[in-house]
């Protein structure tokens, strides 16, 4: 699992370099895929290794991925 976990980073940081590297750290595949090799207990510094990111980037996006919309209430337009 720890191979494939690792795989699926490269695979999903290699889909989405180059093109808009200020972005490429927030695209879903990335997240999903830095998410779940974080959860199935990779260590983070291998994770962002295979994912080209900082430690902190791989954190902010599991977070992201985990808890995308989680906190965010539905908004209503005020009242005319």
């Amino acid at each position: 699992m720890n191979i494939d976990a690792i795989r699926a980073v490269e695979e999903a940081a290699a889909t989405n370099s180059a093109l808009d590297f200020e972005h490429e750290h927030s695209a879903p595949e990335l997240q999903a895929a830095v998410a779940e090799a974080v959860t199935n207990g990779l260590p983070i510094k291998d994770v962002a290794s295979a994912a080209h990111m900082t430690a902190l980037e791989v954190l902010d996006a599991a977070d992201r991925h985990t808890y995308s919309g989680a906190a965010d209430p539905p908004r209503r337009r005020p009242a005319l």
